[in-house]
């Protein structure tokens, strides 16, 4: 879907070993949709198997590499903060700075993102995962601004310059934190008291994730009358006796294996899970189904991205060329089922990449986040929804779907995160929707993907931290794994950035090609791809430093939202109604992204794109 891209490694003065590593992971997913790769520093510092891949020396001057380039050309450069500035580029030329201290490692960046401040017990020091999660989601976001500028290239003809800030990209991931410190509630580790606890079991550890609802089926699971008790009949006399009911729940867990607790939790739709460790996700029966892993030729396993095409149909005729687009999706439209985070984040990437994206729901049926711990309208649903549309519609009715479809016609993309099956159940297939637009894009984000064994396992963020690796790889000296909760939930805001880029790069490919597709994000395999270097290393990993550097200190949510590095690279933002919500992972130069819509009432705008344009027979 990238072929045709052209991308020359640089580095900049003085550079962060993060920053490197940053910039070869964000390479390396573009040359596994098919771009080509150059670098003035081919012999990449860090030898594992996981980044290896055909990468072509050149040390020519960019103006001059950028001549002989035969499509879109991009150069991707690591520098300290302003160093963007400094470089000077041929017109013609993208390119994606990114820019990081030559200080900055794992340590700090988690440290100054107040990410650390989620993890661990707050009687003790803050925690940082030994893994390269920090470098790896900046190169998630600097993938993303490829995408992006390579896509706005083939469309419109037209270059830009993209600025990925490293400790910014982390401070957008833990956006829940900033939007709570700006508030004047910061959240913190909980340790011990943790909501969702994780708990010792026969042959490891289960992270027990489940909500307010789910308490009926926990209880149902475990099998202990004494659940029953009035002291556990709601949220806060749980609180209030936490202690005696973790205790029956611990009771049960050491008698049982990792296998039986997750099928246990399976048959009663608990979302917890095991905890996997990195040398056991190779084994795991899903993750084998879905060719997660591949052996190198030197033996090794190493993942492969998260996104798979699960049907394609020829058949439509290619999109026009266009002109004049300031943003990449200028002219996109993009129909939003998605909920929470994971869709609702990554369509709000895309409408900050110029798509008209139209939030569809209905008052039977809203997304889940409006309602969130129970006010009226969530803050977090407003950080998720800028730049949306509203509309109106009931899925479960005939009149509802067929109005939908109506809209199919004129759409580019209809983005989904529903359970597995809801959208066959609403008859609303793939099939189905191909038939209405040939040209379609069907994306579906998913927790574990689209089929195999337990997959349609109902799962949340950290869920997924503990299947994906994330929770084995973060704890204290004790072994004893740490997810982050509902606070965070790590993989649930990464996959917002590569999903964002993968429906960015196959839409393209679906106008040139007049190909409908369907494609499946899986956000677990999104989380394993970003440990691909510890897992071919057979699950061991070092940080690059293990101390953190004097310049940096651990900051609480309301010390990283005021950080100069914050607010400059417009990490957070203001909607027209002046509400504050999510910003931006990177920012353009020539053509910047702005908020542009307040969140949408639920069917705010129905009348302007379904009754008058069904009336009219076509859905644009």
């Amino acid at each position: 879907m990238l072929a045709g891209l052209e991308i020359l490694e640089l580095r900049f003065g003085e550079v962060s070993p993060a920053a490197l590593r940053a910039q070869r992971f964000a390479a390396l997913l573009a040359q596994k949709m098919g771009a080509r790769v150059f670098s003035s520093h081919p012999q990449f510092y860090d030898d594992s198997p996981f980044y290896s891949g055909e990468v072509h020396p050149n040390d020519e001057d960019p103006a001059e590499w950028g001549k002989s380039c035969t499509g879109a050309c991009a150069v991707l450069m690591v520098g300290e903060p302003g160093f963007s500035k400094e470089v000077e580029l041929p017109d013609h030329l993208s390119a994606v700075f990114i820019e990081l201290e030559a200080w900055q490692n794992e340590c700090s960046l988690f440290a100054l993102s107040a990410l650390s401040d989620l993890l661990g017990d707050p009687e003790q020091e803050p925690l940082v995962p030994q893994a390269h999660y920090a470098a790896h989601s900046i190169g998630y976001a600097a993938y993303a601004a490829l995408t992006s500028l390579f896509v706005k290239h083939r469309r419109f003809g037209a270059s830009d310059q993209a600025v990925v800030n490293g400790q910014g990209v982390l401070s957008w991931v833990n956006w829940k934190a900033g939007a709570a410190g700006a508030m004047g509630q910061d959240i913190s580790r909980q340790g011990k008291d943790a909501e969702w606890p994780v708990i010792s079991c026969k042959d490891g550890f289960a992270a027990f994730v489940y909500t307010e609802r789910d308490w009926k089926a926990l209880t149902q699971m475990i099998g202990d009358p004494a659940l029953d008790d009035e002291r556990f009949r709601t949220f806060a006399l749980r609180n209030k006796n936490r202690d005696a009911y973790m205790a029956i729940i611990r009771d049960w867990a050491a008698e049982r294996s990792k296998a039986e607790i997750a099928e246990a939790m399976y048959e009663h739709a608990v979302p917890g899970a095991a905890v996997t460790t990195p040398e056991e996700m190779v084994r795991d029966p899903l993750l084998a189904h879905r060719g997660t892993f591949e052996i190198t030729s030197g033996g090794s396993s190493v993942p492969r991205p998260a996104y798979r095409v699960l049907s394609e149909a020829p058949g439509a005729t290619a999109a026009s060329d266009e002109t004049g687009g300031a943003l990449p999706l200028d002219g996109i439209r993009v129909l939003d089922l998605g909920i929470i985070t994971a869709g609702a984040g990554v369509s709000a990437v895309l409408a900050d990449l110029g798509a008209e994206v139209l939030k569809v729901e209905s008052s039977r049926y809203p997304d889940p986040f409006r309602q969130w711990a129970g006010e009226d309208v969530s803050p977090l649903f407003k950080f998720n929804n800028r730049n949306k549309y509203g509309v109106g519609l009931d899925l479960k009715t005939d009149e509802g779907r067929a109005q939908f479809l109506v809209l199919v016609k004129g759409a580019d993309v209809v983005l989904e995160n529903f359970r597995r099956g809801v959208m066959d159940r609403l008859g609303l297939d793939f099939e189905t929707l191909r038939q209405a637009n040939p040209r379609l894009l069907l994306a579906s984000i998913s927790g574990q993907g689209a089929d195999g064994p337990l997959s349609d396992h109902t799962t949340f963020g950290s869920t997924l931290e503990a299947s994906s690796g994330f929770a084995a790889l973060t704890s204290y000296e004790d072994g004893i794994p740490v997810i982050s909760g509902r606070n965070l939930n790590y993989p649930d805001q990464i996959v917002c950035l590569y999903g964002a880029a993968v429906v960015t790069a196959a839409v393209q490919s679906c106008r040139e090609d007049g190909v409908a597709r369907h494609i499946d994000i899986s956000q677990r395999d999104c989380a394993i791809y970003q440990i691909g270097d510890v897992v071919a290393a057979g699950g061991s990993v070092r940080h690059d430093e293990e101390e953190l550097p004097p310049e940096a200190s651990w900051l609480k949510g309301s010390e990283m939202f005021v950080q100069p590095v914050v607010k400059q690279a417009g990490i957070f933002a203001r909607s027209p109604a002046g509400d504050l919500v999510k910003g931006f992972a990177f920012q353009f130069v020539k053509n910047p992204m702005t908020i542009r819509l307040n969140s949408p009432e639920i069917g705010e705008h129905t009348e302007r794109f379904v009754r008058l344009q069904v009336s009219a027979g076509d859905g644009k």
